[in-house]
């Protein structure tokens, strides 16, 4: 029993241990519990899906195992787990690069365990130091490998991201750099069969250095940019609040579309546009402050989230349909705006609240 249980230890905790303390070093703790939670189960049903296509795979090229494993194995689980950073992407549910980062470090960590589990069962016999090595090697590897690829797939989809959402453009050509340096580290971890200790040791001595630097370099990069956009919107807002128009192609159009609209429905299309822009300025707000080491940012914004629900029904399905391609925010902007509303959830949430 304590046999199994050493196993299991040593095969599981090292990766969520290093997930954790990567989530407590995000100094804008995007990530909760639920959604860290979400990214493991993802993880590990990319781990439930490669496991046949593994097996498929193995029975129908002539390599042999080991050839397989070095050669033929990372492409096949990368573009696995890639796929779930692919509808991250997609589905609008990364923004910093940062985030990128941890939740693609979340993805291999599920993949990991599951796969670890799978193993475990199957081969319960295994010495401890098989299940430490892949415990602190393998899973560690998989890991780094999902982070490397969704972030540097951030850096190449950020013109796009930060652009206005109604003129994004979505391309899978910006994850094939990622995937390429996800299969490269990957293969090389699996070039020393061996010596696997080696593999473990080097492994366990980048990976922490790699992904503190992604997170460093991401809290850098998310600063510059909150400190542009947050003022950006201030300036947007007090237009609006003063009976005018942003001083954008974006603005002008609006001016258009509320001058074509009746006045109920002109005057909803402006509050609207007030509100949504309060919104992108309070989450980029709470963020900043989040930076200077601020726990917990309490932020009264439900009644605009409230306002807006209703304001979208005022205007009609006909003028928000024209309005909201002429909407200046950007795709980060909703996400941020995403972050706040979660954050209000959770505050409801609590006891006492």
């Amino acid at each position: 029993m304590i046999f199994e249980l050493t196993n299991w230890s040593v095969a599981l905790a090292p990766v969520l241990v290093m997930l954790m303390m990567f989530i407590w070093l995000d100094v804008f703790k995007l990530m909760t519990g639920w959604e860290t939670i979400g990214l493991l189960a993802l993880g590990g049903m990319t781990a439930g899906i490669a496991y046949p296509v593994s097996g498929v795979f193995l029975d129908q090229l002539p390599l042999g195992y080991s050839s397989y494993s070095r050669f033929a194995a990372p492409w096949i689980e990368e573009l696995i787990k890639g796929l779930a950073i692919v509808g991250l992407f997609y589905f609008n549910r990364i923004g910093f690069k940062l985030d990128a980062v941890i939740s693609g470090f979340a993805i291999g960590a599920g993949f990991s365990v599951v796969e670890n589990i799978i193993y475990l069962t199957r081969f319960p016999d295994l010495a401890p130091t098989v299940w430490m090595v892949r415990g602190l090697g393998t899973a560690v590897m998989h890991g780094c490998a999902v982070a490397i690829l969704a972030a540097t797939a951030h850096e190449f989809a950020e013109r796009e991201t930060r652009g206005v959402a109604a003129e994004f453009n979505f391309s899978p050509l910006w994850f094939a750099p990622g995937y390429l340096g996800a299969v490269a580290v990957h293969t090389l971890f699996n070039q020393f069969p061996n010596q696997p200790m080696l593999a473990m040791i080097a492994t366990v001595a980048a990976a922490p250095f790699l992904i503190m630097t992604l997170l460093r370099f991401g809290a850098i990069e998310a600063q510059k940019w909150l400190a542009t956009e947050r003022e950006a919107h201030r300036i947007a807002l007090d237009r609006w609040r003063a009976g005018r128009y942003p001083d954008s192609d974006s603005g002008r159009k609006i001016a258009a579309l509320v001058a074509r609209s009746d006045p109920k429905t002109g005057e909803s299309i402006r509050e609207y546009c007030e509100q949504l822009t309060f919104l992108a300025w309070t989450a980029e707000d709470a963020l900043h402050d989040q930076l200077d080491d601020v726990s917990k940012v309490e932020v009264e914004a439900g009644a605009a989230f409230d306002r807006l629900e209703a304001l979208r029904h005022a205007i009609g399905k006909a003028s928000f349909a024209a309005l909201k391609p002429l909407l200046p925010l950007s795709r980060n902007d909703y996400w941020e705006i995403s972050e706040l509303e979660e954050r209000l959830k959770a505050k409801k949430a609590q006891p006492g609240q």
